[in-house]
């Protein structure tokens, strides 16, 4: 695994990311470990982004929800 710096990441931000295709490279702030450029996983299983919202049982607004918002922001 490669250890670059942040100052070299900044350098040559392109590069480095290029590389992480292939292997992991870890950023360091002084010498400390701070970040991790990997390998992009595409088959990863990706999250609902409402997970557990049943939009089913949500409130059906006749019109559009902006205009409730609109009036309860200016106080009318």
């Amino acid at each position: 695994m490669k250890t670059i710096s942040i100052k070299e990441l900044h350098a040559e931000t392109g590069r480095w990311v290029r590389s992480a295709k292939s292997a992991p490279v870890t950023v360091t702030d002084h010498g400390e470990p701070v970040a991790m450029l990997a390998p992009y996983d595409s088959g990863a299983k990706k999250r609902p982004v409402f997970l557990g919202r049943d939009l089913a049982s949500m409130p059906k607004v006749p019109v559009d929800s902006t205009i409730y918002i609109s009036e309860d922001r200016d106080g009318r």
